[in-house]
């Protein structure tokens, strides 16, 4: 999935949803990475 808010040309893979996130960390071997703020 692509950065919710704008176009980050596809640097990650973003999640919206924490299960999403955290079945891909755990399948991937990979650490969370929070981003937290308001939409404007």
């Amino acid at each position: 999935m692509s950065h919710p808010h704008f176009n980050d040309q596809g640097t990650l893979s973003w999640h919206t949803k924490w299960s999403e996130a955290h079945a891909a960390a755990v399948e991937g071997g990979k650490k969370i990475f929070i981003e937290f703020g308001r939409e404007l």
